[in-house]
């Protein structure tokens, strides 16, 4: 089979969604697959994925076989939306609507039987405005839905997901050709890669709406600029530029969620602080300092009783602590807003135990805990939870001290 350049493009964007879908799939597999919402999810990925990659296949190959499959999951594609939508709102769709969904999954997977030669132009364009239909359906509900029926959470998940229909409904016309429309590459792997990126994002709750379009924006508009540029240094034309653009947009999104993808794997397997406050011995604070002592991030933590701290003003240290229960290096800085006796304790506590932070374990008795954690390997988060981890010891001290 010749490949052309049209071909080529379109070839390279949809490989890119489903290596997209395929990173996507297995994040949500890996969480809790028995979740009924996680099942729906995955049933409309997986459709997705079928779709693409039988594209592909028709494509590269010309068989009758991988044309059908094609047909029969595109025609399924607003069934499987609209089970999603269902599960997000928590209602259930009007029964017209799913007699649609159902009724359209089931005529397609007939039609999808009939040879290319007789079926052109005709069944695309009744595929086009079967899933341009079903998806506006969709979007309705979403508007209308009752946002007080839905938590904080859900809702953001409910408007993630609208933000991706944005991009779906007009990218999906440049996928129904020939026949219908004649463009230089097909945007329907952009849209599904958008929604990649979407997902992936659900799990980063700080993210917020804002940030996520202005992060595609970026990314597109530096897309642009790269492909427009290749196309001006190579000469390739108006058609060409478009492609290019394309090819350089689907390559960023698929890294940007291959990144993504990493970043949440490793925040999975992080052995953070706040393991060692779920799962450590909180029997009685002296098991849980040592508890501490052994944790990754702080390997090594000191533990300072008050016998430890003979060459120390006691009661100085413990005003100190008192005010900060836990202090850095920062404090001990000239430009710090601490008083001098308390600058000088801190500053020769440092540089004794070598140490960057010294956190208040228990004041009865006077205990301390210094450790060593460079700025370069440490983290605002890291930072917070080692406020917690000592706010859980006071807690563990007073209630001995009031058993």
């Amino acid at each position: 089979m010749s490949f052309d350049d049209t071909l080529v493009a379109d070839t390279i964007t949809s490989l890119a969604a489903l290596v997209g879908l395929l990173i996507v799939i297995s994040i949500v597999g890996g969480r809790d697959s028995g979740d009924p919402l996680s099942r729906r999810f995955l049933f409309g990925l997986r459709v997705l994925a079928v779709l693409l990659a039988c594209r592909i296949l028709d494509w590269t190959t010309g068989l009758a076989l991988f044309r059908f499959v094609t047909i029969a999951a595109a025609g399924l594609l607003p069934l499987a939306a609209l089970l999603l939508t269902e599960g997000l709102l928590r209602r259930h769709a009007p029964f017209a609507l799913k007699f649609l969904a159902a009724g359209g999954a089931a005529l397609f997977l007939l039609l999808a039987l009939i040879p290319e030669r007789l079926a052109e132009p005709w069944r695309m364009a009744m595929l086009l405005a079967f899933q341009f239909g079903g998806f506006l359906a969709i979007g309705w509900l979403v508007i209308t839905r009752d946002r007080d029926s839905l938590s904080a959470a859900e809702n953001r998940t409910v408007e993630r997901m609208a933000l991706s229909l944005l991009l779906i409904l007009p990218f999906m016309v440049t996928d129904y050709r020939p026949g219908l429309f004649e463009v230089p590459v097909r945007l329907g792997g952009i849209a599904i890669l958008f929604l990649c990126w979407l997902t992936i994002g659900l799990g980063r709750a700080s993210l917020g709406h804002r940030d996520t379009i202005g992060a595609f924006a970026v990314i597109a508009l530096s897309s642009v600029f790269a492909g427009l540029a290749l196309g001006g240094i190579d000469d390739l034309g108006w058609r060409g530029s478009v492609q290019g653009v394309v090819i350089v947009l689907s390559a960023t999104l698929l890294a940007v969620i291959y990144n993504d993808s990493v970043s949440l794997t490793a925040e999975k397997r992080r052995d953070s602080l706040l393991k060692h406050m779920a799962e450590g011995d909180l029997t009685d604070s002296a098991r849980f300092l040592r508890g501490l002592q052994h944790h990754i991030l702080v390997d090594g933590a000191l533990i300072l009783p008050a016998a430890d701290l003979g060459d120390f003003d006691l009661k100085v240290l413990a005003r100190a602590l008192q005010q900060e229960p836990v202090r850095s290096l920062a404090d001990v800085q000239p430009e710090a807003p601490v008083d001098q006796d308390i600058r000088e304790q801190l500053a020769w506590l440092f540089e004794k135990y070598e140490a960057t932070h010294v956190l208040l374990a228990t004041l009865e008795p006077f205990t301390v805990v210094a450790l060593n954690m460079p700025a370069l390997a440490s983290s605002p988060g890291l930072e917070m939870e080692l406020r917690a981890v000592q706010r859980m010891a006071m807690l563990i001290s007073q209630r001995e001290a009031n058993g």
